[in-house]
């Protein structure tokens, strides 16, 4: 467990280890729980939100904090284990107080926890956990925050589709829910038929699918199949495909620079909410860059939000009620790094919002001179409406 309290003097006393409910005690600090996979496969992105999250829990508490009082930031390495995570989840709110819970990745902890949200009363923020699964129309406490659900996300892909005027469409996707969820949404919404391949989930030689297709492939659909998603974009081009866009499964940027190199900019596209285009994200990244040292990427930037999020939510409250928390942020309009301000339904999920659809080329953004890569806008949506479960 990582405990990370960002207090200045005057709150450095009440960190002698007693425990504290109702978020911390009148007065005294207010516990906000990340329950991150911080080891295993989801990794990269555990270490980016908490990085983003921490930050933001940083500005606050130097800005004085929540209506005087700061911040404490609880962050459990959860491995991606649904157990764990539950485990974790009840601990921080029901030993330490936390006022709210953010960090799932993986559909399946996000399932598991989104139920002891419920049950427990208390808001859960998700980072990624795309399965349209993990909400119900009953669902009252747990917030999407970053990844759309398949069937709104593939709803973007069509967009992307129509505006580029695309014909030649193909589609790998793997034998699990998420999978099957993208291909309902393909099957709703794409306006040309797009050929699709079924790969089981732990498949890593997908050139055999990849050869199923046209040589004149426009597109290619790779995110429905985010454990293989990087390898089918390194085969793909193996065989001599060079579609003009690939699109991926909200993968950290540095991720796929990392793993592709050059051929990151061969028509590889980065889905996002994060608007790293925008002058509010410039001034934030420059700020981060400066305290840590680091880029700020954007999913450092979904970790930034939740953050600042919780915080908003508490001051709009002006309590830490847990369950006032939540109203408020079922009715909040919050306009922060995203290209469209925050918005939800009645059930969680984000109204409105814009994906962005970006590519990689050489060279450096503006607000991180050291970097060998940059995003490049190729496309966004229009205000997409939110999944409803019914």
């Amino acid at each position: 467990m990582r405990r990370r309290t960002f207090l200045g003097a005057a709150g450095a006393a009440t960190l002698g280890g007693c425990v504290n409910l109702a978020g911390g005690g009148e007065g005294g600090p207010i516990t906000v729980g990340a329950i991150e996979p911080l080891s295993g496969p989801f990794t990269p992105w555990g270490t980016t939100h908490r990085d983003g999250l921490e930050f933001a829990v940083e500005e606050i508490n130097a800005d004085g904090g929540v209506d005087g009082r700061e911040l404490s930031l609880t962050v459990t390495d959860t491995a991606s284990d649904p157990t764990d995570a539950d485990s974790v989840f009840r601990r921080m709110v029901e030993n330490e107080g936390a006022v709210a819970v953010t960090g799932p990745v993986s559909s399946d902890v996000g399932i598991r926890t989104a139920r002891t949200a419920e049950e427990l009363s208390v808001p859960l923020l998700l980072h990624m956990a795309g399965s349209e699964d993990v909400l119900s129309r009953d669902s009252r406490y747990t917030f999407r925050t970053a990844l759309l659900p398949a069937p709104t996300t593939m709803r973007a892909q069509a967009q992307l589709v129509t505006d580029a005027g695309y014909d030649s469409v193909g589609a790998i996707i793997a034998d699990y829910a998420w999978g099957e969820s993208v291909q309902e949404g393909i099957d709703q919404h794409f306006p040309v038929d797009v050929r699709t391949r079924v790969a089981p989930v732990g498949a890593d030689d997908f050139k055999p699918f990849v050869r199923q297709f046209p040589e004149d492939l426009e597109m290619m659909i790779a995110t429905g199949h985010p454990p293989g998603a990087v390898t089918i974009m390194r085969q793909q081009f193996q065989l001599g495909y060079e579609p003009a866009v690939t699109t991926e499964s909200g993968f950290p940027p540095a991720l796929i620079n990392d793993a592709l190199g050059d051929d990151a900019a061969r028509g590889i596209t980065h889905t996002h909410l994060t608007d790293v285009y925008s002058e509010e994200f410039r001034a934030v990244a420059e700020r981060y860059a400066e305290s840590t040292g680091d880029r700020m990427g954007t999913h450092e930037g979904y970790g930034y939000v939740a953050g600042q999020l919780i915080a908003e939510a508490i001051r709009q409250a002006g309590s830490t009620d847990p369950v006032e928390v939540a109203d408020t942020i079922r009715s909040i309009r919050f306009d922060t790094l995203y290209a469209n301000p925050i918005e939800y339904t009645e059930w969680g999920e984000l109204r409105n919002q814009r994906q962005v659809y970006s590519g990689y080329e050489a060279g450096a953004p503006g607000y991180y001179p050291e970097a060998d890569y940059r995003l490049t806008e190729v496309f966004r949506t229009e205000p997409l409406a939110p999944y409803d479960p019914a």
